[in-house]
């Protein structure tokens, strides 16, 4: 169980209402990481949704055909990752390490699907609130291309 008032401000969550905020606070549960502890495998499936309390965390992609180089990214504070992975079942297409000491409130893939899977309106709009954090994540992948292209066209000239 984590404090609501945690909930309440995270801005994909502003589709549940004040009383879901408080079930799904319930539901959650507060995890520590230290620095170099990894979250999610690259290749192995999410054990659950995390949301980033407090800490730094990675996330990291293997280029195809090239073992070494990784694409990276971070997390802010207040966001959820792992949801792709839970969401389609399959395995996780990036990792995500710990940079620093981290907390995180957890929900286990198992609690999710029971969640998003019963009768309960609360499982549709914990969905949404998912389907809102991948669309903000979205938006900010789109802003850094936008920003990589200029910074190309820059070099160019």
């Amino acid at each position: 169980m984590i404090d609501v008032r945690i909930l309440d401000g995270i801005e994909s969550l502003t589709v549940l209402s004040a009383e879901e905020r408080e079930r799904l606070s319930n539901q959650l549960v507060e995890v520590h990481y230290e620095a170099g502890d990894v979250l999610v495998r690259e290749g192995q499936r999410s054990p659950g949704l995390f949301l980033l309390l407090s800490g730094s965390v990675d996330v990291s992609k293997r280029v195809q055909g090239d073992e070494q180089r990784q694409m990276s990214t971070d997390i802010p504070v207040g966001e959820w990752f792992g949801m792709v992975s839970v969401l389609d079942g399959l395995p996780a297409t990036a990792a995500v390490a710990a940079i620093t000491p981290v907390s995180v409130a957890s929900l286990s893939r198992e609690d999710f699907l029971k969640l998003i899977g019963s009768h309960d309106p609360m499982g549709a709009h914990f969905l949404r609130a998912m389907l809102r954090c991948l669309a903000l994540q979205l938006e900010r992948v789109n802003a850094a291309l936008i920003t990589l292209r200029r910074q190309v066209e820059e070099v160019r000239q």
